[in-house]
């Protein structure tokens, strides 16, 4: 008849521990994002054929560009437009970094009240920046979780001297 009692608390016990693993797993979607390396040659990639307007989602609003933020989505597709038309690429791109963003990060982008405040209010733990050496010298991305494949981009600047 003793051992009843302790079945049932080794079962309870069990299932206690099961449940703490379930949300541990949970837990892991917390975990800050930062794009591979792989999958920034990838958008490269698609930014060099131009592709960036027509993926749905990957570039929204509100968007850091050259330290002016584009708060409108017709904004930042007409952006991403006449940066097409302009033959706009990545001439030999190599990713120089990635990193998650910090506090002094919105200096990459203009030593601004409006690129402090972007970072501050727009950007989130899973917001990187990686920086691209290419032909014209070094841009920089602001990439957070991926969307349809790709990271998501919410800014671009540069060529940096």
């Amino acid at each position: 008849m003793g051992e009843v009692p302790i079945m049932a608390r080794m079962l309870a016990a069990r299932i206690v521990t099961l449940g703490l693993v379930a949300l541990s797993l949970a837990a892991c979607a917390s975990v800050p994002y930062v794009p591979s390396e792989k999958k920034v040659q990838k958008l490269v990639a698609l930014i060099d054929r131009g592709g960036v307007p027509a993926e749905k989602n990957l570039s929204t609003a509100p968007f850091m560009l050259d330290g002016e933020i584009l708060l409108r989505q017709a904004d930042v597709d007409s952006a991403w437009a006449n940066l097409k038309a302009a033959g706009f690429g990545l001439d030999k791109p190599k990713v120089a970094s990635i990193q998650r963003i910090g506090p002094d990060s919105y200096r990459l982008f203009a030593d601004t009240m409006d690129a402090r405040v972007f970072f501050k209010k727009y950007l989130d733990k899973n917001s990187s920046i990686v920086a691209i050496d290419a032909a014209k010298g070094r841009f920089y991305l602001i990439l957070n979780r991926e969307v349809e494949g790709y990271p998501r981009i919410q800014g671009l600047a540069g060529p940096a001297p």
